[in-house]
Parts: structure tokens; sequence; C-alpha cells
């Protein structure tokens, strides 16, 4: 990885090469080439991805993104975190409330989850139109 004839990725090697090509090319904005992005990688296995995105000037969660995709891991500072796959419904739970008010001051509040399904429009209905 990074061989390419460049050798060894370096991050200063791997800053002058997106530098050249970038002066080449136009400037940030366009997409670096796949060969680039992959020295980043093999820099980034070493040094950290916020580091290296920021040294290179390249999109952080990109970069951590390749990194994840090249061998399941993302280093963060020194320190190598293993992949860990998560429900994200483990993390949290989503929970919407719904706060009505009538006009004599009556109030109906609902906290739902996130698998709650609910016609708010009918349920305000029913509510300011009933009789007391």
């Amino acid at each position: 990885m990074g061989g390419r004839g460049h050798g060894a990725a370096t991050l200063d090697r791997v800053r002058d090469r997106i530098s050249r090509w970038r002066t080449e090319r136009g400037g940030p904005g366009i997409a670096l080439p796949d060969d680039i992005w992959s020295d980043a990688v093999e820099v980034a296995r070493v040094h950290g991805v916020k580091a290296v995105a920021q040294a290179l000037r390249v999109d952080r969660d990109r970069l951590a993104a390749r990194l994840a995709r090249s061998d399941g891991s993302v280093q963060v500072g020194n320190a190598p975190a293993a992949f860990v796959e998560v429900k994200a419904s483990s993390l949290c739970t989503l929970k919407t409330v719904i706060r009505l008010e009538g006009g004599d001051g009556d109030r109906l509040e609902l906290e739902l989850g996130d698998s709650a399904r609910l016609d708010i429009v009918a349920l305000a209905r029913v509510f300011w139109n009933r009789r007391g």
C-alpha cells in the first residue's frame, strides 16, 4: 500500500504529493486520486486520523472512512481502536413529546418512543373539539 514507486508513505511525502497534485490540478476541492488517499490512510494508521487530516488538509471523516474500509479499524490519537459494531437503537432512544393546550386551560402531554405511530392532526382535533 502506498508503494506505487513513492517508497513508504510518510506524512511529509504525502503532504508534498498532495501539494504538487493540487498545484497541477487547480487546488483544493478536486477529488484526490485513490493512490494518494491510500498513502494518507497508511500515514493515518501511524499518526491518527485527526492529526493526519489536519496536516494534509483533507476531510477527517473521509480519511476515517477510508481507513475503516481498508482494515476495519480507526486509530484515534496514538492508540488504535478495534472496530466495534453498535446498533444505533441501543445507544439512545428517541422520544417525541407532544403538548396540547385547550382554550379552557386543559393540557395533554404525550411522550412517544421512536417507533410510535400517531396521527397528530386527528389527536389535536379530538382534543380541541371535545366537550367537557
